[in-house]
């Protein structure tokens, strides 16, 4: 994963998409926006909000967090970014969960996740790909369920990489160019959505929301514990 994410394709995603999340992230107000991704990578660098925080599995040293079990309050976070986060988790249902507890009544949460049912989805099968080895990728309807479970209203979801990542990889300026055009049009397929939802009534999350999870068994949701972290204030 480290050298899969320091390669040209995944520079070219990122810069697509803080593009992307710069044009469609809506105005934000209030004063906290955390962020965290499931490569260690900050996608947002300015916010209209007053603390950015940045957190990290500790990859470059220091300590670790877990994104099971974010160490921060019930409804204390105006804005969470999940970074790719529901693409590399075992359990994604329990970090959109724990994500969710963070956010504080009409908050904001984005997530950031590969398009199963696109080209850049479809190539992940190729014997020599180019996207990134996760375990799965998560399709917009059943992260969409997931935050109505939450109590969420999905109000924007944007696209962006609409040719396969070997495009990519050897004509960049021509693959942007593309996305510009077709992300315009408001083409659907694009390799990667952008969620915006927000959470709709105070305090309200499902105590027993009956998940479709990936392993179609229903599973019981841990509490959330406090766990050491890394944060940066920028």
């Amino acid at each position: 994963m480290d050298n899969w994410v320091k390669s040209r394709v995944a520079r070219n995603l990122l810069t697509a998409e803080q593009q992307r999340l710069e044009e469609c992230l809506p105005k934000l107000h209030g004063h906290y926006l955390l962020q965290y991704s499931a490569w260690d990578q900050k996608v947002i660098s300015e916010t209209t909000l007053k603390h950015n925080f940045f957190v990290t599995k500790g990859s470059a040293g220091g300590a670790q967090v877990d994104f099971l079990q974010l160490p921060f309050r019930d409804n204390s976070m105006d804005c969470v970014v999940a970074h790719h986060i529901l693409d590399q988790c075992g359990t994604p249902h329990y970090s959109l969960r724990e994500a969710a507890r963070v956010v504080v009544p009409n908050g904001y949460i984005v997530v950031i996740g590969f398009n199963p049912w696109s080209l850049w989805g479809l190539s992940r099968f190729l014997p020599r790909t180019k996207t990134p080895k996760g375990r799965r990728y998560i399709s917009k309807r059943r992260v969409s369920d997931w935050l109505n479970l939450l109590g969420f209203r999905v109000e924007q979801i944007e696209h962006t990489l609409f040719l396969p990542p070997i495009v990519s990889h050897v004509f960049p300026s021509f693959s942007s160019k593309f996305d510009r055009v077709a992300s315009d049009m408001g083409a659907p397929g694009g390799g990667v959505y952008i969620m915006v939802a927000r959470k709709l009534v105070a305090g309200r999350t499902p105590i027993r929301p009956q998940w479709r999870a990936l392993t179609g068994r229903r599973l019981p949701v841990a509490t959330p514990s406090a766990r050491g972290m890394r944060v940066t204030d920028r």
